[in-house]
């Protein structure tokens, strides 16, 4: 916060997604629903189910593709990752050049809003990074 202008205030997101079966005897659909919380909620409200934290903010599509089983993987990565610039658009502007947003007594304040962390299961954070699975460092 040091590096903040005076009076600006830190917002970090958090962020989550897990990949979900939609139908099983219909064909199968799945799909990546995004979460998107702030990080100065406590943590005993965040794990509350009933404290409504989470805002389901997206659900990005699983397409299938007529290509080779090799580019499936490249090309629906490619989508999740072009829907998830789209969603965060706002949220990034917000991150680099800041915005007023009021506080909860109803104050504006100037603030700014970092994606602090994604929570996702390994085969997900692996698609995220960009990297194939069974591959070293």
């Amino acid at each position: 916060q040091d590096q903040l202008p005076s009076g600006a205030m830190l917002v970090p997101i958090l962020a989550a997604s897990d990949k979900t079966p939609i139908t099983r005897m219909t064909g199968g659909l799945e799909m990546h629903p995004l979460f998107i919380s702030i990080g100065n909620i406590d943590s005993q409200v965040h794990m509350a189910a009933t404290s409504h934290a989470w805002q389901c903010v997206a659900f990005m599509p699983i397409p299938k593709f007529e290509v080779h089983s090799y580019y499936q993987t490249i090309l629906q990565t490619r989508i999740w990752h072009k829907c998830v610039d789209i969603v965060t658009q706002n949220l990034k502007h917000a991150a680099a050049k800041g915005t007023l947003m009021s506080d909860p007594r109803g104050h504006l304040c100037y603030c700014f809003t970092p994606l602090v962390a994604w929570t996702a299961d390994l085969p997900e954070q692996l698609m995220i990074a960009c990297v194939t699975k069974n591959v070293s460092p």
